[in-house]
């Protein structure tokens, strides 16, 4: 998803940076930042651009750090003190020591008040810029540091709190919490089936094996014992899915009532009867010698036929063999 708020470089700053990497390059000369209200909208920042659209406030840089998670990014700060304004911000730059634009961004509409507009505040204004490498610049910073002497340590445990890639959300206090708020299910338990036999990384084959209840304690505290109890004490059993069909639970609808999930159920057949009709013959002479009746005139034989069995050892529908595996 795009970012609605970012800031680049400029291709001018671009090649300033790549210049300033030489072996024997200068370092670049970070003095300035200023603010600007885009002539009352928002744009999308130019890489060719030489200037805000609207600059209305220009100082010197206070405070610089470098993101102790990520060497290559660089956190500016300026701030705009009580009496300047008032006036609505939009954008943000980034300017060296020739005067040249070095970075610019797009700014959340921030109002900047004053003591004539009735609240005079002090407005710190910060940049996040991202380099190939570590970047080689000097800083210029205005002699008022007071504005934030913290400043440094204040910013990098702000940035110590963000994500790391490297941890893959492990460092997450609270990782239920966070699949909610990224409406991801915790997909724990689930059973699905796999086209090929080992199962993927998360995922144990439904073999009904006997596992540690400490060692898979988030599935142990999904499925418990429903599928055996293990040794009672230290394991439990995942369910045993080889060569059956999975049945929908029927939960009180009344098809397949009387049933536990997870409860095992034999194969069957449904109540049925098959019919044999009897064979009229019209007299005795062709009785022959089947038990039968005399009716009148007529012998009614009761010819007896044999019955073989048909079919294989189950009972089943077209299948595919597939590995059933349950999420942990």
């Amino acid at each position: 998803m795009p970012q609605d708020y970012y800031s680049l470089i400029t291709n001018n700053g671009l090649i300033k940076e790549a210049q300033a990497g030489q072996i024997g390059g200068s370092p670049i000369n970070l003095t300035e930042i200023a603010v600007g209200d885009g002539n009352g909208s928002y744009y999308e920042p130019d890489s060719n651009a030489a200037s805000l659209v609207n600059e209305l406030y220009r100082t010197n840089l206070t405070s610089a750090a470098l993101d102790t998670n990520n060497p290559n990014q660089l956190i500016i700060e300026g701030v705009i003190p009580e009496e300047a304004g008032p006036f609505h911000i939009r954008e943000v730059g980034i300017f060296d020591a020739d005067g040249d634009l070095f970075a610019i961004g797009k700014y959340p509409e921030t109002f900047k008040s004053n003591y004539a507009s009735g609240s005079g505040k002090r407005l710190y204004i910060r940049m996040i810029l991202g380099f190939s490498s570590s970047p080689n610049v000097e800083l210029i910073l205005s002699e008022n540091i007071n504005f934030d002497v913290n400043f440094s340590a204040h910013i990098n445990n702000e940035l110590n709190k963000r994500l790391k890639i490297s941890e893959n959300l492990s460092d997450l206090s609270d990782v239920n919490a966070a699949r909610n708020n990224l409406n991801l299910s915790d997909l724990t338990g689930a059973i699905m089936p796999f086209s090929f036999s080992t199962p993927p990384d998360g995922w144990l084959e439904c073999t009904g094996a006997e596992i540690s209840r400490a060692a898979y304690g988030k599935l142990f505290s999904k499925i418990g014992t429903i599928y055996g109890g293990g040794d009672g004490v230290n394991t439990f059993n995942i369910p045993d899915l080889r060569g059956e069909f999975i049945r929908g639970w029927d939960h009180g609808r009344g098809v397949d009532g009387g049933r536990n999930l997870g409860s095992f159920q034999m194969d069957e057949i449904r109540s049925h009867n098959h019919q044999l009709q009897n064979v009229k013959s019209m007299d005795d002479s062709n009785s022959g010698g089947h038990e039968g009746f005399v009716d009148g005139d007529n012998y009614y034989a009761i010819r007896n036929y044999a019955v073989s069995n048909t079919g294989g050892n189950e009972t089943r529908p077209r299948n595919i063999a597939m590995t059933y595996c349950i999420r942990y």
